[in-house]
């Protein structure tokens, strides 16, 4: 009945299984599988439909396996050699149609002696179980992230790493101080194109305020991995129009600054002279307002910041300069560690954003900066006239205007502090992004060579033949030696599962399939070393198997039921088992009385003689010899209920 069929296909089952949990791991760890079908690995949705697409193929061959598996188990136990009967329960434990509560009631349920029946019960219950567990599971941490296919060409590129601050480069941006410290300036490190921020959610969902005794109570804490703009790394890719196709320019081993800060101590006590400066504006030769920055090393590699703001009423009688009984308020303090690592770094083509990064192996090294070279480049990126003014120089030689209006611009946004303004988490939080940005952009602008590759980003990369303009670039630093390999490239989607959930999986799965294959081998090898014993020609259906090759009898072995094995068609016969399964039907065997509509598994009596047997609820089955017995109402679930293999001569 295509029995050979089916059970000789266990090991094709065994082995579809393998490659589908193989592939379905492959395309877990970075789809693999589909690294070069444009079609799939540029869409999100289409790389996490593939991975569950192969996901729950193998959890239907696995399914299919641990079926195919159950079945022969079953068989084998019917047709053990040297044993004629098996237990019914046994039988029902490891039938494919019997229910989930069926299961449990076998396996937890009262009237069941059997520990065998209760630990099939068990075992098929915990498979149920497993298949779609495991397809859970696969799918449970799934990220799907960017991957880079570089483009092949001839000529290598290196692009331009961060370096130590040099303070004296500051000069070279006196004549145009507000035009890199522009109005978002407090968005500096904010700015997509130069930086990203790795601050974890938990500790980014804290908003940087202080209480009102000014210290931190929340535990204000930022981190930063500044790599820079693409027009400063790589200046001559940004402007080459080759390979238009690829979307990427990819720096592959750039060293940038990771940055980290928290709130500093409110308390701390600067050194007026050597730590602090005033800043201020003037306009048609009045003073604006004025700031106050105070700048220390609170450690070799830390820096500690405060800025205070001329009060207005101060500021109203243009004597933020003369008076300086406000450069010792309270007021919001900040500390900044530096360190350099190198990154992995996927710059948009298009808009210039950071859109991926990842750390390389090496270890972040610390930077020794130092408060004068801060201090030292806002004296020349600030240069305060009306600070000049008071350092001797006579009002004759003080120009109408300052150099820059960052320092106006500054004292006007920045809130003087308060009990009310601590506490706001708006201000507060406007204001440690300021005093952030405070800290880094000298770092970034002041580096050997940055001038020089800035000031053609500015002019858009024109073209511009003035001998004084060429004269400027040669005054300006030199650019360091250039280490970063960069290139164009191309992106693609991934989907990476965490290691251990793929580690999981492959053990759940893996547990699974390797017990198949065992139980398969193991029964291969008893009917080849027992030739006496074989099992039956199965067909594709269950039942009708159990109709037409087994006995069913009790504890006294009184025949219940017995198979017709010989009456059924096989594959082989002229007459398609199919066909013949359409035109036989089955109907309800009615009880005598509502109150016998339960289930009865027994006939009431065994009659004795040479002739037909028969039960009330059962007719004429075959002419077997038999002792008269009565049997009475028995537990379905009773160990005494036997199930043979009817010998058929088929």
């Amino acid at each position: 009945m295509g029995g050979a069929f089916r059970i000789s296909h266990g090991s094709v089952l065994i082995f579809l299984t393998l490659s589908l949990l193989v592939l379905t791991c492959l395309q877990a760890s970075g789809s693999i599988l589909t690294t070069n079908f444009t079609l799939v690995n540029q869409s999100r949705g289409y790389s996490i439909f593939f991975l569950r697409t192969f996901s729950e193929l193998a959890g239907v061959s696995l399914s299919a396996t641990i079926s195919t598996t159950l079945e022969r188990i079953k068989w084998a136990m019917i047709c053990r050699q040297g044993a004629g009967r098996a237990r019914f329960v046994d039988f029902l434990a490891l039938q494919h149609s019997t229910t989930l509560l069926g299961l449990l009631s076998l396996a937890a349920g009262a009237g069941v002696p059997s520990i065998k029946t209760r630990l099939w019960s068990a075992i098929r219950l915990l498979l149920m179980i497993l298949v779609p567990g495991i397809g859970i599971l696969i799918m449970s941490q799934v990220e799907i992230g960017l991957a880079f296919s570089p483009v092949s060409s001839t000529t290598r590129y290196f692009g331009y790493d961060n370096h130590p601050m040099n303070a004296t480069s500051a000069l070279e941006y006196t004549s145009f101080t507000d035009l890199i410290l522009s109005w978002k300036f407090a968005g500096f490190l904010g700015d997509p194109t130069r930086s990203v921020d790795l601050t974890p959610d938990n500790e980014r969902g804290r908003v940087c305020s202080l209480n009102v005794n000014a210290q931190d109570s929340l535990g204000c804490n930022r981190t930063f991995f500044v790599a820079g703009e693409n027009m400063l790394v790589m200046p001559e890719l940004v402007r080459d129009a080759s390979f238009p196709d690829a979307d990427i320019i990819l720096a592959s081993d750039h060293r940038g600054f990771l940055l980290n800060f928290n709130a500093g101590n409110s308390s701390a006590v600067f050194n007026s002279t050597r730590d602090c400066r005033t800043y201020s504006s003037r306009y048609l030769g009045f003073q604006a307002g004025a700031i106050r920055l105070c700048v220390g090393n609170s450690g070799p590699h830390e820096l500690e910041a405060r800025l205070v703001t001329c009060p207005g009423s101060i500021a109203s009688t243009l004597t933020c300069l003369n008076d300086t009984s406000w450069h010792n308020n309270v007021d919001w303090t900040i500390k900044m560690s530096v360190m350099f690592q190198n990154s992995q770094v996927a710059y948009s083509r298009s808009n210039g954003t950071i859109l991926w990064h990842s750390f390389t192996d090496t270890s972040p090294v610390p930077v020794e900066v130092l408060s004068t070279d801060i201090l030292k480049a806002y004296d020349a990126l600030l240069l305060d006239t009306s600070t000049l003014l008071f350092n001797g120089s006579s009002s004759g030689n003080v120009p109408l205007f300052s150099s820059s209006s960052f320092p106006t611009f500054l004292w006007l946004a920045e809130p003087e502090f308060s009990d009310q303004n601590a506490i706001n988490p708006a201000t507060s939080n406007a204001i440690y992004s300021t005093l952030q940005s405070l800290l880094a952009a000298p770092m970034y602008y002041c580096q050997s060579g940055v001038a020089r590759r800035l000031i053609p980003a500015i002019l858009d990369a024109k073209t511009v033949n003035v001998p004084e303009l060429t004269y400027l670039f040669g005054l300006l630093s030199a650019p360091p030696e250039r280490n970063s390999p960069a290139s164009f490239a191309h992106h693609r989607y991934e989907v990476k599962v965490s290691f251990g959930t793929l580690i999981a999986y492959i053990v759940l799965s893996g547990t699974a399939l390797l017990a198949c294959s065992i139980a398969h081998t193991v029964i291969s090898l008893s009917d080849h070393v027992r030739h006496g014993r074989r099992l039956p020609r199965l067909s594709r259906f269950p039942t009708l198997d159990l109709f037409a090759h087994c006995t069913i009898e009790d504890e006294n072995r009184c025949v219940i039921y017995q198979g017709r094995s010989g009456f059924f068609p096989t594959e082989h016969s002229p007459k398609s088992l199919k066909r013949w399964l359409s035109t036989i039907s089955i109907k309800w065997s009615q009880p005598r009385n509502m109150e016998d509509g339960g289930l009865q598994l027994f006939g009431d009596e065994c009659v004795e003689g040479h002739g037909d047997w028969s039960s009330i609820s059962m007719g004429s089955i075959s002419p077997i010899p038999s002792r008269s017995k009565l049997v009475g109402s028995m537990s379905p679930y009773s160990s005494r209920t036997k199930l043979s293999l009817f010998r058929s001569n088929d």
